[in-house]
């Protein structure tokens, strides 16, 4: 949700005693906010969007895959799932080939969204993941094998997880790849099964792009302080905390059980990186509609991510970055705003893991936001404040002091017509009136959205007529 305020710009044509030619007079109140997704890093390096992998195979012994073609459908909801008996005489095993429309790169590392169940804890190395090359038409490996546990092994978690590798040799040397395969083995006195979403590279898009679209989510506990076999919390309805529902009617819902030293976690993963700067924008409500305040998000945490690194310290109800507010409306939603001081591609939101805190939570939105820039007009290129009086209205300037180095601002009239590109725009005053303009930012490989121009006015009162002076004699 954006709130935009408006620069205000009054004005006033007036004649001066003693002051030659075409005076005006104006009265300036200055308050602009730019909802602009923009989004510098230095160097401006372009934007890079998913590319999935697109066909898929499968093969099993004794084990089998159910929606086999749900790994290779870009859609990061749905899901296959590999299942391994208990082997009775040998080995069983279920596995899903996922390959690219052609050879990838050596070097450029590979995604996989699975789904980790409890089942697999202690015995994730009989689930492999391995990429592989086409030898005449056969899959090869392609360097070494990777353990999901070792992969996950910094998480402690279980449920919708993501592996993240660059595939290599055995001396560490990186190798090309047509694609990847995960293989779940049996193991003797379990049934194992695990679920696999798609698998995925970065790359250029194809043009423009809208930015900070949330895209997928993660959604699972943790073990916090207890064993994570025992851990009873979950999330429900994970999607609906990014469906865009403008009425806020819908929502994910955490819960972290009978257990409550148990954590639930739910990461909102974004199509592009937000700048340093930029905020986190949740709406939140207590499922009792009770009032909220930040000492009640006790075990409330939101981690920023840029990849799997940390961006930043864990946010917390006791530090100086959360903002909460309530919404106007029924059912005491609320917002809450975090500045997040570093670059970051997603955020993680915890709860739970201490005695006291809430067991449930429902996430409504989940949105980036970006900041308020400043704003000046300037006067014959002195910068000006109010009020202020002028010659010749040509010499009104409107400029964007805090540019993103990375972006362009286009001015447009009220008809959509693109008027000029630059950080500063002098406007055409011609004759009394009011007087709309509009400005976008447009950073280098993202889309300019219209619900996002900003509209500058002036307002030009008529200039008074000529005073009518009338002569008394004294009788």
């Amino acid at each position: 949700m954006r709130i935009p305020l408006r620069a205000l710009y009054t004005v006033i044509n007036s004649l001066l005693p003693g002051s030659p030619g075409r005076i005006w007079c104006a009265a300036l109140v200055c308050f602009l906010y730019f909802p602009l997704q923009i989004h510098a890093q230095t160097g401006c390096p372009a934007p890079k969007i998913r590319k999935y992998a697109s066909g898929q195979r499968t093969a099993a012994l004794l084990g089998w895959i159910d929606n086999e073609t749900l790994a290779a459908d870009a859609t990061p909801a749905i899901f296959s799932t590999l299942n391994a008996p208990v082997p009775l005489l040998g080995l069983t095993f279920a596995t899903q080939y996922l390959r690219f429309d052609a050879l990838v790169a050596a070097g450029t590392p590979l995604s996989i969204k699975i789904i980790y169940p409890t089942g697999l804890l202690g015995v994730g190395s009989s689930a492999l993941v391995q990429p592989f090359i086409y030898d005449k038409g056969v899959e090869k490996a392609a360097g070494i094998s990777f353990p999901v546990g070792d992969l996950l092994s910094l998480l402690n978690g279980a449920g919708d997880m993501e592996l993240n590798l660059t595939p290599k040799d055995a001396a560490g040397k990186p190798v090309a790849y047509d694609g990847v395969w995960i293989r779940l083995s049996g193991v003797a006195g379990l049934t194992l099964s695990m679920s696999v979403y798609d698998a995925w590279i970065m790359q250029d898009p194809p043009g423009n792009i809208n930015c900070n679209q949330a895209i997928d989510v993660l959604a699972g506990v943790r073990a916090g302080g207890i064993s994570l076999l025992n851990a009873t919390g979950g999330v429900v309805n994970k999607w609906n905390a990014i469906d865009n529902d403008p009425s806020l009617t819908t929502y994910a819902q955490l819960n972290t059980g009978v257990q409550v030293l148990s954590q639930v976690f739910e990461t909102v993963v974004f199509n592009t990186p937000a700048k340093a700067g930029d905020s986190v924008y949740l709406v939140l409500q207590d499922p009792g509609s009770a009032l909220l305040d930040l000492s009640l998000l006790t075990g409330f945490t939101i981690q920023p991510y840029m990849g799997t690194a940390p961006a930043g310290s864990p946010i917390t109800n006791t530090g100086t970055l959360l903002n909460l507010r309530l919404l106007n409306g029924p059912g005491n939603k609320y917002v809450l705003s975090a500045a997040i001081p570093a670059a970051f591609d997603r955020i993680d939101i915890q709860m739970g893991g201490l005695a006291g805190a809430l067991s449930s939570l429902r996430i409504y939105d989940v949105k980036v936001v970006t900041p308020v820039p400043a704003y000046s007009l300037t006067i014959d290129g002195n910068l000006t404040a109010s009020p202020i009086c002028i010659k010749d209205a040509g010499k009104l300037k409107f400029n964007i002091t805090n540019t993103d180095p990375c972006a362009v601002y286009n001015w447009y009239d009220t008809n959509n017509t693109l008027l000029y590109t630059g950080n500063a725009y002098t406007p055409v005053i011609t004759s009394a009136g009011n007087y709309t303009w509009y400005v976008e930012a447009i950073r280098n490989g993202y889309s300019g959205v219209v619900s996002n121009r900003v509209p500058v006015h002036v307002i030009v009162e008529p200039r008074p007529g000529k005073p009518l002076l009338t002569i008394q004699l004294n009788p």
